[in-house]
């Protein structure tokens, strides 16, 4: 039975009948969607053409044992919408009339194992456009970006930073830190990656491995992207540079300050002592 599922938001269609009835995908709009097992019916207008009695499975009537017509026998997709079991070539319902276009599997199978839910539970593979990839869970619906593959959204999500000055008081999510620190596997290498808090400020703490890519629960990539696309990284970066740049500038007092107490004390000239004052002064003014 070729299961057809329709995000609630966009009403995109999916071919999820790769997916186990509970489990989770993320629709391109970002939406997550449920794969649930929906109760068949037949539709009214799905009758043997010998007797009139509804379809069973099978190429003959159970009543009359006529031949089904063609379009009667191949009937192992559900609609999406009035859950009305459909040929596998129908473009429409035969039902309700809904437009059945699902755009394929919904994921492939993958042998990689969620570092989340850990076990035998297994990602699948979604492409990103014709030359990206990711992998998503089924169960608890985290995506695992290899390191190209997410610098590529990120870059996507700061070409569509707002000319707007992003609003330092403005709701951002909060970043999980009372709960119990879990560190987890990398699905190419196994060992534990670090935990750390993307962009310094943007609240969403993410599982990172240096070698291989990204670990995001559900919902902290769209957390990201919204605080990127808001200028967050921008405005990241700039404080940074800012506190390595106050850093240098006390180090370098420091390093003057000591020097001209080494001056003081091995009782240089007055002369001397005015200039490297003036040095001193130029530093901090």
């Amino acid at each position: 039975m070729r299961l057809i599922v329709a995000c609630s938001q966009c009403n995109r269609q999916f071919d999820a009948s790769g997916y186990e009835v509970g489990s989770r995908f993320r629709c391109y709009c970002g939406e997550v969607v449920t794969v649930s097992q929906p109760a068949a019916h037949e539709a009214a207008v799905v009758r043997c053409s010998g007797c009139g009695a509804p379809r069973s499975d099978g190429p003959n009537c159970s009543h009359c044992g006529s031949s089904f017509a063609a379009y009667e026998r191949d009937l192992t997709s559900i609609c999406p919408r009035c859950v009305t079991r459909v040929s596998d070539k129908a473009r429409f319902c035969h039902s309700c009339a809904q437009p059945l276009a699902a755009e394929g599997a919904a994921g492939e199978l993958d042998d990689r194992i969620c570092p989340a839910c850990g076990g035998d539970q297994r990602m699948h593979s979604r492409r990103l456009g014709a030359d990206l990839s990711l992998l998503e869970c089924s169960g608890c619906a985290g995506l695992w970006l290899s390191s190209e593959t997410f610098q590529h959204v990120i870059r996507r999500a700061e070409e569509m930073v707002a000319d707007v000055e992003p609003n330092a008081d403005s709701e951002r999510p909060a970043a999980a830190m009372d709960q119990p620190v879990r560190y987890r596997p990398c699905p190419e290498c196994k060992a534990l990656m670090n935990r750390s808090q993307y962009g310094k400020f943007s609240r969403v703490i993410i599982d990172t491995c240096k070698q291989h890519g990204v670990w995001l629960d559900e919902g902290e990539l769209s957390n990201i992207l919204e605080w990127v696309r808001g200028g967050g990284l921008d405005q990241s970066r700039k404080a940074v540079h800012e506190a390595r740049v106050q850093e240098l500038r006390t180090q370098q007092l420091g390093v003057s300050l000591a020097r001209n107490n080494e001056w003081r004390e091995s009782g240089s000239s007055g002369a001397g002592r005015g200039r490297r004052g003036s040095l001193l002064l130029n530093l901090l003014f």
